[in-house]
C-alpha cells in the first residue's frame, strides 16, 4: 500500500482496480493465464521485460512494456504465455531473469518448500480432537524472542464452562442443572473428528 496510498494522498485520485502500475494496468506487471494455470509477471524494470522478450524470441515487444491491458501488445503477450505450462514457465524463469513466478493454489502454497523451511504450517495436539490440528506458524522469526504458535492449544469446546459459570456466581447444583437441561455443555468426554464438535 505504500506506493498506492502515497499516490492517492498526493493526487486524491482513487485508483481503479487493475488500472495502476502495480495492480495489472501494465502488460509487464500482471498475471497471465498459461496452458494449465496462471503465472505472475513482475517485469517492471526494463531489463527484466527485455530479458523476457528476448527469451521468448519477441524482441518486437520490447518497446510495448508499458502498454495497457487490452492493447495489441497485451493480446500478443497473452498468446505467448498460453504456449507453455506453469512448470515450463517456471523452468524458463530459472534460466531467464525476468521476474516470473507461478500462481499457486492454497494447497500448493502451503506445501511449498518456502513454507516448509519457514515452518509456516505447524501442528498441535488440541483437546477434544482425534488428530493434531494444523495452523499457521508465526511469520516473524526472531532469534531472541521467537514466537511459538503451538505453545498452547486453544481451549476445547466447553472446557471452561464450569469455571466461567462459577465466576458468575453459579453453585455446583445449578451448573449441573444447566448441563442436564442442555442449556450449557461441559468438555467433550471423548475425542471427535474436530475440536469444534
Amino acid at each position: 500500500m505504500a506506493m498506492v496510498a502515497g499516490q492517492f494522498l498526493a493526487d486524491g485520485v482513487v485508483p481503479g482496480r487493475g488500472t495502476g502500475a502495480l495492480n495489472g494496468g501494465l502488460v509487464c506487471y500482471r498475471p497471465y493465464q498459461c496452458a494449465d494455470g496462471w503465472v505472475t509477471f513482475g517485469a517492471l524494470e526494463p531489463k527484466f521485460f527485455q530479458a523476457w522478450c528476448r527469451g521468448v524470441g519477441r524482441e518486437d515487444l520490447i518497446d510495448q512494456q508499458f502498454s495497457p491491458p487490452g492493447s495489441p501488445a497485451h493480446v500478443e503477450i497473452q498468446g505467448v504465455f498460453m504456449e507453455r505450462t506453469r512448470a515450463q514457465w517456471q523452468e524458463f524463469a530459472s534460466e531467464v531473469d525476468c521476474c516470473l513466478e507461478p500462481v499457486l493454489d492454497v494447497d500448493e502454497a502451503l506445501s511449498s518448500e518456502l513454507v516448509r523451511e519457514r515452518e509456516m504450517v505447524v501442528e498441535l495436539d488440541q483437546p477434544g480432537a482425534v488428530n493434531p490440528v494444523k495452523l499457521l506458524g508465526v511469520p516473524v522469526k526472531m532469534s531472541r524472542t521467537p514466537g511459538d504458535a503451538n505453545r498452547l492449544p486453544g481451549p476445547g469446546l466447553g472446557e471452561h464452562t464450569d469455571s466461567v459459570l462459577r465466576s458468575l456466581g453459579y453453585e455446583e447444583d445449578a451448573i449441573a442443572a444447566l448441563k442436564e437441561s442442555g442449556a450449557v455443555a461441559g468438555p467433550a468426554t471423548e475425542a471427535s473428528g474436530s475440536f469444534l464438535a
